[in-house]
């Protein structure tokens, strides 16, 4: 038996747009973070997020169809941003010690570690999900 949807009135619809579009621009946000973490050339950053933003409007029910067949994926995404983050942490110790004339503070993160992390995490988390999924 299908139940009929519940009516809303029009301030409660409302609500539901504007909740739909917070979330959107906490998405915005954080990739906007991550991008920064990748790159400082704002065209690049400009770039990433209008391709992030229509990214996630066109493909969102894929993605959610992979993630509900992988849940494991979540956890390499986490595992992504949170290595974006670290990134981000020891660049502003960087900035931060550029600031207080104290280049000792600062702490570089060099290229090819960085982007081999990532790749590792990319490639050894989806096997490790695809495999557990298996």
């Amino acid at each position: 038996m299908v139940r009929p949807l519940p009516k809303l009135s029009a301030r409660e619809f409302w609500r539901v747009v504007l909740l739909i579009n917070l979330v959107d621009l906490a998405f915005a946000v954080d990739s906007i973070l991550a991008v920064v973490a990748f790159s400082k050339d704002l065209l690049l950053v400009f770039l990433g997020v209008a391709l992030g933003i229509l990214f996630i409007r066109l493909a969102a029910s894929y993605v959610v169809a992979v993630m509900e067949r992988y849940p494991s994926l979540e956890k390499v995404a986490y595992a992504l941003v949170g290595w974006a983050g670290v990134k981000l942490l020891l660049e502003g110790s960087a900035t931060l010690a550029e600031l207080l004339h104290r280049p000792e503070l600062a702490w570089h993160l060099p290229k090819p570690v960085f982007w081999g992390v990532t790749f590792l995490i990319l490639l050894g988390g989806s096997l490790l999900a695809l495999r557990k999924h298996a």
